[in-house]
């Protein structure tokens, strides 16, 4: 938490001013899923896919100059234990790294849920470890689609008596479209439900030149691996609450006051608080729009979320400007979203989202695996 937090604070600083008319309000963005009371998490090992990878041992050709070629498909089925394997690795490795967990490893909760089909109460020797939930990956679904064809083109030769000739040639290529369904599964160890499931689905593919007397094509765990990678992101959205920065452009110096020039440069110059003491000054002097907008948004990058609002208030009782209305709605959401960010760091915000499952002959099937 104190790591989560104090990055907050040095996201102020250095994000005050990301160039010379932008100014950064940094704040928390929670996860779709709260698991504040969950971070205690212990991490089980990818399911396999368990159902069959449709391929064929030759790869079809698409006309006839590459059917006459004897190709083996890359895949073999090692892909898929490699696949789990890896999805487990980038897992573990990505929320381990957002520093928001408490985590049991892999082979330690592969070991407790492997009990439970001895009949162990799994449940409360997770709980007795201290670890509030079990987050389950499976791979649902793989499938591999592949194969080759021919391009033609001109090739000009000159014989002996300098006569020229066309001749038409083929070059070969392969095409591997490879597409994956993954599921990760949260499991309550007090209610012993399905907390949530949430499914992530991609499909990629890779097309290259061969050369017709190779005799098998490149693994395809390459593009499974990568759709694996590529979901990182959205699992941190969905499970992590992460540090955001919201960038707005100061407001121009119109109408001119010269007084306010000088602040412009020094938000040019990073040097916010001189910035923001000036900008405060001319408003608080003269009610200078634009300086009083810009003071609102210094004040908005160190956090103060509320100070700002009441000032952007204080603007829209005397101006009718629709880039004030609009910078005073974004703080609201900002500040909004800030407080259930904290809320999930500390572990003060309201339970965590069970709308998906709440079943526990689900949860049994699941942990048995």
């Amino acid at each position: 938490m104190r790591r989560l937090l104090s990055s907050v604070i040095f996201l102020v600083l250095l994000f005050a001013v990301s160039c010379s008319t932008t100014v950064s309000i940094p704040y928390i963005q929670p996860s779709v899923i709260d698991m504040g009371g969950y971070r205690n998490l212990a991490v089980a090992s990818a399911v396999p896919y368990r159902g069959f990878v449709p391929y064929t041992g030759w790869i079809p050709g698409r006309d006839i100059y590459a059917s006459r070629f004897h190709i083996r498909t890359g895949y073999s089925y090692s892909v898929v234990s490699g696949v789990a394997e890896y999805a487990t690795e980038e897992l573990y490795s990505t929320l381990l790294n957002s520093g928001f967990f408490n985590l049991l490893s892999p082979s330690r909760t592969d070991a407790i849920l492997n009990r439970g089909s001895y009949g162990y109460d799994i449940s409360e020797e997770f709980r007795a470890l201290g670890y509030d939930a079990v987050l389950i990956p499976r791979i649902d679904n793989m499938s591999v689609d592949e194969y080759i064809y021919s391009e033609p083109y001109e090739e000009w030769w000159t014989d002996s008596e300098g006569r020229r000739h066309r001749s038409i040639e083929y070059e070969y290529y392969y095409r591997q479209t490879a597409s994956i369904t993954y599921t990760l599964t949260l499991i309550d160890t007090e209610t012993g439900s399905i907390v949530t499931r949430r499914t992530f689905t991609d499909s990629r593919y890779r097309e290259n030149s061969f050369d017709p007397i190779w005799s098998r094509l490149d693994d395809p765990g390459y593009l499974f691996r990568r759709m694996l990678s590529s979901f990182n992101e959205g699992i941190l959205r969905q499970f992590v609450p992460r540090t955001r920065v919201y960038d707005v452009t100061l407001m121009n110096n119109k109408p001119k006051n010269e007084s306010a020039e000088i602040a412009y440069k020094y938000a040019k110059d990073g040097n916010t608080a001189s910035a923001l003491a000036v900008f405060q000054d001319v408003w608080e002097s003269s009610q200078h729009l634009p300086s009083g907008y810009n003071a609102a948004l210094f004040i908005a990058s160190q956090g103060k979320y509320d100070e700002a609002l009441d000032l952007l208030l204080e603007i829209q009782n005397l101006y009718s400007d629709e880039k004030v209305r609009s910078l005073y709605r974004d703080i609201m959401t900002i500040r909004s979203r800030n407080e259930e960010g904290v809320g999930q760091i500390t572990g003060s915000s309201s339970a965590v989202d069970a709308k998906e499952h709440n079943d526990n002959d689900v949860y049994f099937a699941v942990l048995n695996r």
